[in-house]
């Protein structure tokens, strides 16, 4: 007789379910959102830190555009180029005399 008075605990916890069916939809939904809310925020903090490790690597790129500007201004400065021609090769400038036209046809 004792078990037919007692229910299983399976068809409690069946019955209960039944019975409040829209507050365990809810739970599961606020779960879910909240989850979804997780994972959109650990997305767009991994895209914010991509972005500022692409800036800074462009800032890094630009900085060095700027000096190997600066670096091919000196280098090709007539002044330089002249002096080095002087040392290095032995070069002098032609005199009037020396220069020879050649006829365009």
């Amino acid at each position: 007789m004792k078990a037919s008075r007692v229910p299983a605990l399976v068809s409690v916890l069946f019955d209960d379910f039944r019975q409040h069916l829209v507050l365990v939809l809810l739970f599961l939904m606020a779960i879910t959102s909240a989850l979804a809310v997780i994972y959109v925020s650990h997305g767009h903090r991994l895209l914010t830190i991509e972005r500022d490790e692409l800036l800074s690597e462009r800032d890094a790129l630009d900085i060095e555009w700027r000096h190997l500007q600066i670096e091919q201004n000196t280098l090709t400065e007539h002044n330089r180029v002249e002096r080095i021609a002087e040392q290095r090769l032995n070069m002098v400038r032609a005199e009037a005399e020396q220069e020879v036209l050649v006829p365009w046809q």
